[in-house]
């Protein structure tokens, strides 16, 4: 059974559960309040309800989940994720402490570098069990990064998901219990933040000319850039194309995971697709040879992968001479904008894509042209034609109507008087 008893003006509660001791405050100072929360207790207990707490420290939780997270997402996102923990718990273990730089093929043997400085010291939640994380601490840290550094609702969104992947994960591997009995996991109670609606850009037919004749002295960078607009590639699938992912004679680009130098790289959604080539890009690709004989596709320096950022950079010193700013995203927001405004289904768009149908809604379902205008036009005077045409029909049916009623009059008389 349990027992109540006071820590100065707070009632605390002892009951022992699957062996072990428990006091915890019930975080009243009325005695009534504090009898209540006893009975339910009991309660639990007598209907074998009640759950054992736990008691897990932060840290070594938090390297376990780091781990798990690179070893189980693509490496961007990983050190994605990892990023929003550390806004959360500051660099509290090893894996989440702030990296350098300084780029590797620069630091040699130098065992001290200079790390990236923490800006965000003063936000930090300080706790030393997992336990100690409620709901409203969640909710607090979430509302002042977005008044004090006005982060957007899309990463007040990201640091929500984290936590919660984070508390699921304790919940799976360490056995965590929630204190609070509302919630299973306590960022149940974080409401997710209203994103507004994608605000996208893409090019037009002509700024599509334009760029491909910037790019003419640099038939890579071309055949690249061509590539992302006729086929919808994010920029590391083409990064990663190969000789063999590439088949002219059927027309085909197919985007798969594949391990390359002793990489293993994978589509972002984890699912192979193939894209069909276009004539506008068929023409570009049968002209393009490469500069020197590699594996890949696209080789670049040496003729070894392209770096993403490398790339990045050297496309926008192209184009800045020529005031064009374009990049991998919007030459993949046209590939998408084109289909929809040529009224192509959002469901193939979103195959050809590699995206979910929700995301390709999001993005480009205000651009389908409208296939109803017929439903919402009123012809007036076809109406009143109409009317006009059928008087002389509804004279007759008036004429019908009134000599069935006189004949159901004749009928029904000699019944009345047979039951009078």
């Amino acid at each position: 059974m349990a027992s109540i008893y006071k820590r100065g003006r707070v009632w605390w509660i002892h009951y022992i559960v699957a062996g072990k001791s428990v006091c915890r405050s019930l975080k009243t100072t009325s005695q009534r309040v504090a009898l209540e929360r006893k009975k339910q207790l009991e309660a639990l207990q007598v209907t074998d309800q009640l759950v054992r707490p736990s008691s897990i420290p932060i840290k070594p939780l938090l390297q376990s989940f780091c781990e798990f997270l690179l070893g189980t997402r693509r490496h961007k996102s990983a050190k994605n994720d990892i990023s929003y923990l550390r806004s959360f718990f500051g660099p509290c273990c090893t894996a989440l402490q702030p990296g350098s730089r300084v780029p590797h093929k620069f630091r040699g043997n130098r065992r001290t570098l200079p790390t990236v400085p923490d800006k965000l010291g003063k936000c930090h939640v300080p706790v030393g069990r997992l336990e100690q994380i409620s709901t409203e601490m969640i909710n607090a840290f979430i509302r002042n990064r977005v008044v004090q550094d006005g982060i957007a609702p899309k990463t007040a969104n990201r640091i929500r998901e984290i936590l919660h992947r984070m508390f699921s994960y304790a919940i799976e591997h360490n056995g965590y219990v929630c204190p609070d009995r509302r919630y299973r996991n306590p960022v149940e109670g974080v409401r997710r933040a209203k994103e507004p609606a994608p605000t996208i850009t893409w090019l037009n037919a002509d700024e599509i000319r334009h760029q491909l004749d910037i790019l003419k002295p640099w038939p890579v960078l071309r055949a690249m850039v061509a590539t992302y607009i006729f086929a919808g590639l994010r920029r590391e699938e083409a990064l990663w194309m190969t000789v063999d992912d590439v088949d002219l004679e059927r027309r085909m680009i197919h985007i798969r995971a594949k391990e390359m130098e002793g990489e293993f790289w994978q589509p972002k959604t984890k699912r192979n697709r193939s894209v069909p080539v276009s004539r506008a890009l068929f023409s570009i690709l049968r002209a393009y040879r490469q500069p020197v004989k590699s594996n890949w596709y696209f080789p670049g320096s040496r003729g070894r992968r392209w770096d993403p950022d490398d790339f990045s950079k050297r496309l926008r010193l192209v184009n800045k001479p020529a005031g064009l700013n374009w990049s991998c995203l919007e030459f993949r927001h046209t590939f998408g904008s084109l289909l929809a405004m040529k009224g192509e289904s959002l469901y193939k768009i979103a195959e050809l894509m590699g995206n979910s149908p929700e995301i390709c809604r999001r993005h480009y379902a205000a651009l389908v042209p409208e296939k109803m205008h017929d439903v919402v036009e009123f012809d007036l005077e076809a109406k009143k034609n109409l009317n006009v045409e059928n008087q002389p029909h509804r004279a007759l049916l008036e004429e019908l109507l009134q000599e069935l009623r006189r004949a159901n009059a004749e009928v029904e008389a000699p019944r009345l008087q047979f039951v009078r």
